[in-house]
């Protein structure tokens, strides 16, 4: 078995695995008032379905990222944390800060794990400059265009920006113009279907994670920027 099929493969049955709590979380998480938010609420069998489809899908990218190394435990994390807010931002455009938290804790422990167990400290310095760099650029978008970009997606952008960041700079650049991209895309074939107008709001943050996925996975990037 490929180093590449043994992360896949971790990681879309974690996906599965935690699925039906997944769903759960979908129902509490954006609810501002319930404190007890990480017990989630019953969900219906269709939304157990939705958020196990999510979840295999970033599964399988975030595995095929990271391989069977160090790195597998944070991508893991990854596409488990970001599976349920994917399916928040379609329904409710919202990417709830107490969700998004996780994902940005459980990444920053388990990256840094995996530094310690590589023995290698300079992509995780280079992680943390990516999630800055991208927080920051992400920030000046959302002052500029507050309609087009809130600030969970400023936040998300961050996270994704320190895994693209352990990679390198290009990846960087390429994951979040992916991100973009794929925005861009959408928009364009739900106004030409008339599915959508242009004030019609779109989820940025599903974009901005299967385009830092993309690039991640199948390394879409300049071979001179490779890591």
């Amino acid at each position: 078995m490929s180093a590449d099929a043994g992360g896949v493969g971790v990681a879309v049955a974690a996906g599965l695995l935690a699925a039906p709590y997944l769903a759960r979380l979908t129902l509490s998480v954006p609810d501002r008032d319930d404190r007890t938010w990480w017990r989630g609420r019953p969900p219906s069998r269709h939304r157990v379905v939705t958020t196990a489809s999510v979840a295999v899908v970033l599964g399988a990218l975030a595995g095929k990222a990271a391989g069977w190394s160090a790195l597998l435990p944070a991508f893991v994390a990854l596409a488990v944390t970001t599976a349920p807010l994917v399916v928040i931002d379609f329904e409710q455009h919202r990417l709830p800060n107490r969700l998004v938290a996780v994902a940005a804790v459980g990444g920053a422990i388990l990256l840094t794990l995996a530094a310690a167990v590589r023995h290698d400290w300079q992509p995780l310095l280079t992680a943390a400059a990516g999630a800055g760099a991208v927080f920051a650029v992400l920030f000046v978008l959302a002052f500029a265009a507050p309609r087009s970009f809130g600030l969970g997606d400023v936040k998300l952008g961050a996270v994704l920006g320190g895994y693209l960041g352990w990679f390198g700079w290009s990846y960087v650049y390429y994951g979040i113009f992916g991100g973009f991209l794929l925005g861009s895309l959408v928009a364009v074939a739900l106004l030409a279907s008339r599915r959508a107008s242009l004030k019609t709001a779109m989820a940025f943050g599903p974009m901005l994670i299967a385009g830092a996925l993309l690039v991640l996975a199948f390394r879409i990037v300049p071979s001179s920027g490779s890591a």
